[in-house]
């Protein structure tokens, strides 16, 4: 094999792991900008923002820990030869 197509297999292999990061980021992000206009609406600041932030976050590592489960019995099975 070419050293191109290594890089372009191991690339491939790896791209789902790293949008896990921002996908991670970009959550508690909007959550914590949907509780700061919450507080901001209903008065109640900085309560509604902690509780959003920590609701995205737990959502945000739920997702991320069953994407890494997902991808890796995929990876497994693919090295396997199962499909």
């Amino acid at each position: 094999m070419s050293e191109e197509k290594k890089l372009g297999e191991m690339l491939q292999s790896t791209a789902p792991y790293l949008t896990l990061g921002i996908q991670l980021a970009i959550t508690v992000v909007v959550f914590f900008f949907i509780g700061r206009f919450a507080d901001d609406y209903f008065g109640t600041k900085p309560w509604l923002m902690v509780v959003s932030i920590f609701m995205g976050s737990i959502g945000g590592l739920i997702k991320f820990f069953r994407t890494v489960i997902d991808l890796s019995k995929k990876e497994e099975n693919e090295r396997h030869g199962k499909v």
